[in-house]
């Protein structure tokens, strides 16, 4: 019988921290790069930052489609290698392959065709119109070579091996940090393009990221790659129901979720221009230290995945509570240090040119606040209640809180009493408090503990296992 000494053996340790590291500095490097982004566009003008928040806040509303699909294959793909399936594994990156570029493929014909009806819609602010719509015009396309790169990602961690996506994504870093600067000033030579040159520095990083990442994966780690013979097995009715299980209600839950987030956009667009741009500015900072935790929420998805596949249920059970714990103690420590430092967040936010300074210490305090309750969120519904598959009662969750608790309030609050910006963000807080309570329940009442893929048979030509 297992407890929890040994569910928290030195493998499970070993397993966490490979899994988690890796990807938590691939989230912080991307979420420095726009936060570094906007730093570098802040110097233009307060508009041009308004322009490139909320160009980043649609993509990552497609970002989130696509994690959505990928979702399945962190779900099957390592429930299928935890019981020893690669051809399950192979199957799974090839049906989400074609799932995220379908789903991908209108929304880039939109932002190339109709870009400035798009990003009118936040405000109609002149200068904040025709930034924005450079930004979304020449970055449209970027979201194609996201649709390749995050389920191949996935399928990678799905089988522990997260280290080389994140050397390939510091090297796009970099090169997207270079391009921008170079494409935004017009240094040495280049054309001084501004906001879509942080626009076009994106797009090329992305691409060569995409192409870098195929040729690695396909060279060191081809067993996960689809065979011809994979396309017949994954065009089955029942391959395809099986993966649509999981894959449709996470598309629906990270969808929903997403357009949520740009209604939270609408809402403060309509607050103001100022308002907008520190949000911009603060977002990215807040995703920094968010992405420091995404690692846990992959990790526990993953092993927890790993041991439901081979019916190990009591020890994903105590493990669950592990990634929890440990997640949220240190996203607790990490607020509190902010709000205690909050002078020296004070001066370097001075620096940064922000339109209201006062303001914007206000709202980095309540996020900091919030921190942990949205880390806690994070790890319990995209860690542990997804690697069972709980999808249906995580969409619950999310979009319950979202859409009947804090985007009702952040209406009432900002738009109706007109309260300041700061003031919104504390009451729409409420939202994580709701789902932690409904996040633990769920995983007390242990309806999570679930095996998807016992009811296939193993094949003997199919035991080879990936090199971690």
């Amino acid at each position: 019988m297992h407890n929890w000494r040994t569910s928290a053996d030195k493998d499970f340790w070993q397993k966490t921290w490979r899994l988690a590291i890796p990807v938590s500095m691939q989230s912080m490097l991307f979420a420095i790069l726009g936060l570094v982004d906007v730093m570098m566009v802040s110097k233009l003008g307060e508009a041009q930052v308004a322009a490139v928040g909320v160009g980043n806040r649609i993509f990552f509303f497609n970002l989130l489609l696509i994690i959505g699909v990928s979702g399945a294959v962190g779900v099957l793909a390592a429930q299928y290698f935890g019981a020893g399936r690669m051809d399950g594994v192979r199957r799974t990156l090839l049906q989400s392959w074609v799932c995220a570029i379908v789903f991908t493929i209108p929304f880039a014909l939109l932002y190339r065709l109709s870009p400035g009806q798009i990003v009118g819609l936040v405000t109609d602010d002149p200068a904040f119109v025709e930034h924005a719509t450079s930004y979304l015009f020449v970055c449209g396309w970027s979201i194609i070579f996201t649709a390749i790169v995050v389920p191949l990602e996935s399928a990678l961690r799905a089988v522990g091996e997260a280290k080389m996506p994140t050397v390939v994504g510091l090297v796009a870093v970099i090169i997207n940090a270079a391009l921008n600067a170079l494409l935004i000033f017009g240094l040495y030579g280049f054309p001084e393009m501004g906001v879509a040159g942080a626009a076009l520095g994106t797009t090329i990083s992305r691409g060569i990221q995409t192409v870098i990442l195929l040729l690695v994966a396909h060279w060191k780690y081809n067993a996960i790659f689809p065979k011809v013979s994979d396309v017949d097995t994954a065009a089955e009715p029942k391959a395809r129901k099986k993966y649509m299980s999981v894959a449709l209600p996470m598309i629906i839950h990270d969808g929903g979720w997403a357009m949520g987030l740009l209604v939270y956009n609408y809402i403060i667009g309509q607050l103001g221009v100022s308002e907008l741009a520190i949000i911009s500015l603060l977002s990215p900072i807040e995703g920094v230290l968010i992405s420091g935790f995404i690692g846990f929420a992959v990790a526990a998805s993953t092993i927890l995945g790993h041991e439901l596949g081979a019916e190990n249920y009591q020890r994903a059970w105590h493990q669950s509570w592990l990634f929890i714990g440990l997640s949220a103690s240190l996203a607790l420590l990490l607020g509190m240090t902010v709000l205690f430092f909050h002078d020296g967040v004070g001066n370097l936010l001075a620096k940064a040119d922000m339109p209201n300074l006062e303001m914007a210490i206000n709202v980095t305090l309540v996020m900091a606040l919030g921190l942990f309750l949205k880390v806690y969120n994070m790890v319990g519904i995209a860690g542990v209640l997804r690697s069972g598959g709980d999808i249906r009662y995580s969409i619950f969750i999310d979009l319950f809180a979202q859409w009947a608790v804090g985007i009702p309030i952040a209406v009432f609050t900002g738009i109706v009493l007109g309260w300041p910006l700061h003031w919104v963000m504390l009451a729409i807080l409420s939202e994580e408090l709701v789902k932690v309570l409904l996040t633990t329940h769920r995983i007390r009442g242990r309806h999570w503990l679930i095996n998807l893929v016992n009811d296939e048979p193993k094949q003997d030509d199919e035991q080879c296992i990936v090199s971690a």
